[in-house]
């Protein structure tokens, strides 16, 4: 089994990325992620921060990008987690702030993303 459990939310993600952004629409790839973000679907809320971060089917948007981010990290999206800690590392959307990037970079770690576990042990951060 993989890191998301079974779920309709997980299904139309996978769904959306197979038909859509594999297929470089973008657009839809996007609007259909944005309800399911809007409801509080981790997966989606990052997948949301990832489009604005690129200017993915939607316009470029450090801000939005941020705060989808960031809802995904504190609903426990170990990618978001991760994603965050580099937005608040690299002051992407926000000021920069290595205590805050140095925490989320461990939550992620914690759930055992391996970039996360790299950047811990790079920024010094004790072994979750």
């Amino acid at each position: 089994m993989g890191y998301y459990q079974p779920s309709r939310e997980l299904d139309e993600c996978n769904r959306l990325i197979e038909e859509y952004f594999k297929t470089k629409q973008y657009e839809k790839c996007f609007q259909g992620h944005l309800p399911l973000a809007e409801g509080g679907y981790p997966l989606a809320e990052c997948q949301v921060g990832y489009f604005y971060y690129e200017g993915l089917g939607v316009g470029k948007d450090l801000t939005q990008a941020f705060i989808w981010t960031k809802r995904a990290a504190e609903h426990g999206d170990r990618d978001g987690q991760y994603n965050l800690g580099c937005f608040y590392e690299e002051g992407t959307g926000t000021a920069p702030n290595l205590e805050g990037a140095k925490d989320w970079y461990r939550r992620a770690a914690e759930q055992g993303h391996a970039l996360a576990l790299e950047k811990c042990r790079e920024l010094g951060v004790p072994d979750p």
